[in-house]
């Protein structure tokens, strides 16, 4: 197998296999690579929060490959016992990026000192080349948490007005409900193809007509975030369009449920260009078919086998919708989040609804006031009935989280915050109490911890129509060197007490800790500016550095594609429900067109076939999927009990009719036993 079909296969894997979680199971019997399906848990709906999760748990599949490299090492007599606390570095397989780069993906573990990263990559194993240094990003410690219990929140769906509110039957209380049939957004349909708008939210500054919530002073860095979301599907079924709805729909279909992401990578963050990746390597469509809330947690690695980037539609003629590496979208992730319906045919309608409840998404800390970056608290009001920690743990709102004043203050209220080492303020982001709110802050800094500066002043609102994620105060656009600084609370909307949910400052400099986890990295490897050369074998390897430690991880090779073979695998088939079986499989079709497929039989001569579905010229692997049912009538011969044959076929010259530049590309034959 070459270097670019192993890595199209950690794509497949990494889709296909993470919904596996119960009661779905892999059923595909050559499925051999190791995925991250231990760490994509599902839990009986109430009972799993991110709290629930070690964060410094190690992956089973990080362990797998940790086992199988020490298979090598002398004898146990001849070995020291290893520093836990050394930084380790392992090299993953790239994904193809056209034909003159490709995207090197790597793992580090630093133990949760500060560390910085690249790959070392050249024609040999002595390399030559670098790729940028950048740091780890912090600790996984801010939440975002919506439960959906007195409105939408912010979130919409479909064409904006799709997703409505439900006041009871949640999980505990309110939640959010899609209903289908709904629009189709065609904006991506030259690459991963047309979508269902499930919800959507703006989690950065970008402002188009609805609030946005800011996270992160506005630049969440979603690397590696961890995603929990309650799903209840209803009634969830097709139909045939045209005169006779209750013909039987096709024995196939779509509507894969993903998390989506959009970014600003405009220069100037005008908005003019937009990228934009679906989340391939975890479905949460198992949930649509059962009547009860089910209960996810999966991770947003930053790693390209877990994503499909999702192009644009070319016939637009705008450049709006543009390439960008994973890595940068993940890290400034300011525009909007989705989950969304991905595989959308227009063979039959779709209806039914999907609930979403209770979601929480832990992401990178950057504040310059969290403890572990530095920031240490030496000054609060006395008397307080709640630990003024609260204000710097994460969490903008809720029980246990916010700081309220002693009875009937009179202000001014002052925090003050020692910084470890001199930093520049960029932003600052005060977040209000939902309970006990305060009107008027004042924020000041200072080099020398005497004399202070004013850095900003402003209202609080005292709450937010959106809810309490909004009710927050943000300035923007600074430049205040500190070493110590002060929020000071002047007034109150209440006389009994005030309040606050959370102070952050944002800026450079700090000395960030990192958290004791295995972190995924990638970066595009160019070999600017005049580009790799597409047939030739490169060799890279992963390398962190945390002051004078340096370790690098095992030597791997990836081969440019040449463009003139577009590359097919077949994946796993998962049973998503009694029944009902995922076929999956990845296509690289290196900017050309075609058009794909599945064929499945009881034999290599299959006798079924999919409806064909285009794949537009992008020139990265993308995942696809086809849903199938096998209680169709038309495949009453593939009995529970029966082996049955599958494959993914790509014809390339056949959305032109009547071309006689037809080529048909197929995968692996695979196979798998019909429930």
């Amino acid at each position: 197998m070459t270097p670019v079909v192993l890595l199209i296969a950690a794509l497949v894997l990494g889709a296909c296999g993470a919904e596996a979680a119960a009661p779905d199971a892999t059923l595909a019997t050559d499925a051999t690579l190791a995925t991250d399906a231990t760490l994509a848990t599902e839990t009986a709906a109430g009972t799993s929060t991110p709290d629930d999760l070690a964060d410094g748990a190690a992956d089973a599949s990080d362990a797998d490959m940790l086992a199988d490299l020490a298979t090598d090492a002398p004898p146990l007599a001849d070995q020291t016992a290893p520093d836990p606390t050394a930084l380790e570095a392992l090299t993953f397989p790239a994904t193809a990026l056209g034909t003159a780069a490709f995207s090197a993906n790597g793992r580090v573990q630093p133990h949760g000192k500060p560390t910085t990263w690249h790959f070392e990559y050249g024609p040999t194993a002595d390399y030559g080349s670098l790729t940028a240094t950048k740091p780890l990003s912090p600790r996984l410690a801010a939440y975002y948490t919506e439960s959906w219990d007195d409105g939408l929140a912010g979130w919409r769906g479909g064409s904006g007005e799709d997703l409505t509110y439900v006041p009871s039957g949640g999980v505990s209380g309110g939640f959010s409900r899609f209903t289908e049939p709904s629009g189709t957004d065609y904006n991506h349909v030259d690459g991963i193809g047309p979508i269902h708008l499930a919800q959507y939210f703006y989690p950065g500054t970008f402002d188009l007509d609805t609030p946005t919530a800011a996270l992160g002073g506005g630049h969440p860095d979603f690397r590696d975030a961890r995603v929990t979301v309650s799903v209840r599907g209803n009634d969830w079924r097709r139909r045939v369009w045209g005169p006779n709805p209750d013909l039987a729909p096709p024995f196939y279909r779509g509507d894969e449920l993903v998390w989506w992401t959009q970014a600003d990578v405009s220069p100037g963050k005008d908005s003019t260009k937009m990228s934009n990746w679906a989340h391939t390597g975890f479905f949460l469509t198992a949930a649509l078919y059962s009547d009860t809330w089910r209960t996810f947690t999966y991770r947003l690695y930053n790693d390209t086998s877990d994503w499909s980037y999702a192009g644009h539609d070319r016939s637009q003629g705008r450049d709006l919708y543009v390439y960008a590496p994973l890595d940068q979208v993940l890290g400034d992730l300011d525009v909007d989040v989705f989950h969304l319906l991905l595989f959308v045919d227009n063979d039959a309608a779709i209806y039914g609804s999907i609930d979403f409840d209770e979601l929480t998404v832990a992401y990178r800390n950057h504040s310059l006031v969290f403890g572990s970056n530095g920031g240490a608290l030496v000054q609060s009001p006395a008397g307080a009935p709640d630990d003024a920690a609260a204000l710097t743990d994460g969490y903008r709102h809720g029980a246990g989280h916010m700081w309220r004043s002693a009875p009937d203050p009179a202000g001014p209220l002052e925090f003050v915050y020692d910084l470890a080492v001199p930093v520049t303020i960029a932003s600052v982001q005060i977040h209000n109490h939902t309970e006990w709110p305060s009107r008027d802050v004042a924020i000041l800094a200072s080099v020398d911890g005497v004399n202070w500066t004013s850095v900003a002043e402003g209202t609080l609102p005292e709450a937010a129509p959106t809810g309490p994620n909004f009710a927050y105060l943000l300035k923007k656009g600074l430049a205040v060197p500190a070493r110590h600084v002060k929020v000071v609370i002047a007034s109150g909307y209440r006389a009994e007490a005030w309040g606050l949910g959370e102070i952050e400052f944002f800026g450079e400099g700090a000395v960030m800790q990192t958290d004791d986890d295995w972190y995924r990295v990638t970066a595009d490897i160019t070999g600017d500016p005049s580009g790799l050369v597409a047939g030739t074998t490169y060799h890279y390897r992963m390398v962190a550095v945390s002051g004078d430690e340096v370790t690098r991880g095992e030597d791997q090779t990836f081969t440019v594609p040449t463009g003139e073979t577009p590359e097919v695998m077949s994946g796993d088939a998962t049973t998503i429900a009694p029944r009902l079986i995922r076929l999956a499989g990845a296509i690289n079709t290196l900017g050309g067109e075609g058009l794909y497929h599945f064929e499945l039989g009881l034999d290599a001569t299959y006798g079924h076939v999919t409806a064909p579905m285009r794949t537009g010229p992008e020139i990265t692997p993308r995942a696809v999927t086809r849903l199938i049912d096998l209680a169709h009538p038309d495949l009453a011969e593939l009995a529970p009990g029966r082996v049955v044959h599958y494959r993914l076929v790509l014809c390339s010259g056949c959305q032109t009719p009547g071309s006689d530049d037809d080529v048909i590309h197929a995968g692996a034959d695979r196979t798998f036993v019909s429930e």
